[in-house]
């Protein structure tokens, strides 16, 4: 019998967090089922995230773009001041929240490692499919998300 210790790496399949469902949801089902399996996982960031990654597919169709949202909760109160800091009366917290939420994923993508929201913002422009949210008036909340995880120090192990 092999104990799981000797498969560090696996013991997260024992008992995965939302991120990784998020991220084995998108990663096995493709193209406009995507959309619906994120999103009943993780609400409308997942939702568009699916819609990115049945553009897109490649990291964002995989497990560690779900698993790139795991720590989006410790950086939330600093989304939150900078909502408040820049709000307009357009777009409410939890509308920004989403737009948050795609940039915080957007910027932990391997392939986007050195570049500037400029440089990728078309990816997350043609992958935007959200019939609620338009993504000029996201565009603000999600430079933020992508500009704050970009630049801080992450590993795509």
């Amino acid at each position: 019998m092999t104990d799981r210790n000797d498969f560090p790496d696996k013991a997260r399949d024992h008992n995965p967090g939302v991120g990784e469902q998020v991220g084995e949801g998108v990663g096995g089902i493709g193209g406009t089922l995507a959309g619906a399996a994120i999103g009943s996982v993780a609400g409308p960031v997942g939702t568009i995230i699916g819609g990115i990654a049945g553009a897109l597919g490649g990291w964002w169709a995989g497990e560690k773009a779900g698993r790139a949202a795991e720590d989006f909760g410790d950086h939330e109160p600093k989304y939150r001041e900078h909502y408040d800091a820049n709000s307009s009366s357009e777009v409410d917290w939890n509308t920004a929240r989403s737009g948050y939420g795609v940039g915080h994923v957007a910027g932990r993508n391997p392939s986007y490692r050195g570049r500037s929201y400029d440089e990728v913002e078309s990816d997350l422009r043609r992958g935007f499919k959200d019939r609620d949210r338009d993504f000029d008036r996201m565009k603000p909340y999600v430079r933020h998300g992508y500009e704050r995880t970009s630049k801080s120090d992450w590993s795509d192990e």
